[in-house]
């Protein structure tokens, strides 16, 4: 195993084996209790590299992503970056702390760079509290399913929105917690308005650990989200403009073939999914499930417009 690797067709992309190795005994044993799913398949789904194709494809729905300069938030083991910066001529950045879970997630990109001919010294081993990057670097900044985990979201927003240019793009993906499920532990809830309460359900209703629901940032949803964007923009005196949270991805999604980021919440999801479409006539169902703030995943997008403002190009 020690001397494979895998690629991606398209994008020409190369993973260690050594890093393969890394995640199965990182992600895929530390996520083994918390969500049931089969260790190997988890760690397939998360170095799948048409994830990042597909991630591009929403990104590009609200800017280009060719040559333009990116910091993604978290950048795991570098595969998102490894693609854009092959396949779209991105100017890619990444910061990845490491930590619990995922303890060797920077060491892992640093090899997925240099296997793939990329710079290493593209990633820094930073937190997004406190990006080592000036003001206004980036035309877009970019995370997924990273904000539920840091130890102070308005301040990686903040920290965020700090060093995109005027006229860039933040772009976020993250779980909603007023939604009807939970995407680590792959069970269903009910929408959290109390922290303690996605604990205690994991604790007495699904029987397991609840050690990792409590490190959850499950104020996360999209009212959250409105009031936060408002707060950091008063705070900068800046105008910052929110595109979008998704719902429209999410209508879309309803109302044709759904797609599943991964298979393992496929697996859990396709049946509820399926029979929410056959009730959907004109996508009641998502319209109503938008109208409650429910829908899953919050797809933060956000525009820096800051008047007066012109040393920085636009991204878009």
């Amino acid at each position: 195993m020690a001397t494979e690797s895998r690629s991606a067709s398209a994008a020409g992309i190369i993973i260690p084996a050594d890093v393969i190795e890394a995640a199965r005994r990182t992600i895929g044993v530390y996520f083994a209790p918390i969500s049931k799913a089969d260790p190997e398949a988890n760690i397939k789904d998360f170095l799948d590299l048409s994830k990042s194709l597909k991630r591009a494809e929403i990104v590009q729905r609200y800017t280009p992503l060719c040559g333009k300069k990116l910091l993604e938030v978290g950048s795991g083991f570098g595969t998102n970056l490894a693609v854009w910066i092959n396949h779209f001529d991105v100017d890619g950045y990444g910061i990845e702390p490491g930590g619990e879970g995922f303890n060797e997630g920077n060491a892992g990109s640093l090899k997925v760079l240099a296997a793939n001919g990329i710079d290493t010294s593209r990633v820094r081993n930073a937190f997004g509290e406190t990006l080592p990057f000036p003001d206004e670097t980036f035309d877009i900044v970019y995370s997924a399913n990273v904000l539920e985990h840091t130890g102070n979201p308005e301040k990686v927003l903040a920290e965020s929105f700090r060093v995109l240019k005027n006229g860039g793009i933040l772009h976020m993906e993250m779980p909603n917690f007023l939604s009807y499920f939970e995407g680590h532990y792959l069970v269903f809830q009910p929408p959290i308005f109390w922290r303690p309460l996605l604990p205690w359900l994991v604790r007495y209703v699904y029987r397991r650990d609840p050690t990792f629901a409590k490190t959850l940032r499950t104020q996360i949803n999209p009212l959250w989200c409105k009031r936060t964007i408002r707060r950091i923009a008063a705070a900068m005196n800046c105008r910052l403009e929110l595109i979008s949270l998704g719902e429209e991805i999410f209508l879309e999604r309803l109302s044709q073939a759904f797609r599943f980021e991964t298979q393992i919440v496929a697996v859990h999801l396709r049946p509820v999914v399926a029979a929410l479409q056959k009730l959907n006539f004109r996508n009641w169902v998502g319209r109503l499930i938008i109208a409650l703030r429910g829908h899953y995943p919050i797809y933060l997008t956000v525009r820096k417009n800051c008047p007066g403002r012109t040393d920085c190009n636009p991204a878009a």
